[in-house]
């Protein structure tokens, strides 16, 4: 284990061990407040937590009929249960298996014209998630991944500390690394709706996930830089319980 700067790094030999270690926290959070608000990243990164905490569901009876959830983000102009909306995602992947009712749920309201210029300002949805993060008490622990650019939840580079729930441009990288999904990069949604940094910082832990050799150099620049707009990821710097986990060959 490492402590560089303000963010423990921990580094695994495996990845599944990583999991493990991370799901074996979130389940004695939940154990201790069967309420427990979890806030939940979607797409490859989490994919091993999320099965381990499902099988734990299954095999120990671990209950999730009580938690909170709150998700990062959500593309814009997505009906739930498009094929890749994050919403339906994270039912199929998470939810169902977990036994999480949808109810207990949160995601960004997409809206086509949330937060968009000219919108009504009569009502904003982003307004309206902030507030329902705060009336659930706040975010118990809170799971990213890193993007190739830095990007943490929707917050392309160029984010700024204090940013919050709002809708945002993504990064021509971001959508080409989700072209093959879509289907096309002429499919893939030009604007999302994210909680923003300042969103995030509040949680009470933060969780950081990053594996295999193409994470490398997002760890490395993660862990040298600190509170760069054009890295967000290095934003999270300065959080009094956040937590880099690793695999030995995103590490290095």
């Amino acid at each position: 284990m490492h402590d560089l700067r303000s963010m423990e790094c921990r580094v695994f030999g495996t990845r599944t061990q990583a999991e493990r270690e991370l799901a074996v926290e979130v389940a004695e959070l939940v154990r201790v407040r069967p309420d427990a608000v979890l806030g939940l990243a979607t797409g490859n990164t989490p994919t091993g937590l999320y099965r381990e905490l499902a099988r734990m569901h299954r095999d120990e009876g671990l209950d999730f009929a009580s938690v909170r959830t709150f998700n990062l983000d959500e593309y814009c102009g997505l009906t739930p249960d498009h094929p890749r909306a994050f919403r339906r995602w994270m039912r199929e992947h998470f939810f169902d298996p977990a036994g999480i009712p949808a109810a207990n749920t949160g995601f960004p309201d997409v809206g086509e014209n949330v937060g968009a210029p000219g919108a009504s300002d009569r009502i904003d949805p982003c307004a309206d998630f902030e507030r329902a993060i705060r009336d659930a008490g706040g975010i118990d622990l809170l799971v990213l991944g890193i993007g190739r650019n830095g990007h943490v939840a929707f917050n392309e580079p160029g984010s700024e500390r204090a940013s919050r729930t709002r809708r945002v441009e993504l990064h021509p990288w971001t959508r080409a690394d989700a072209a093959a999904a879509f289907g096309g990069l002429d499919r893939v949604p030009t604007h999302a709706i994210t909680m923003g940094i300042a969103t995030i910082l509040e949680a009470r832990r933060l969780r950081v996930l990053a594996f295999g050799p193409e994470k490398r150099a997002l760890v490395a620049r993660t862990l040298a830089a600190t509170a760069d707009p054009d890295w967000p990821a290095s934003q999270l710097h300065g959080h009094p319980d956040l937590r880099l986990l690793v695999d030995r060959s995103a590490a290095g």
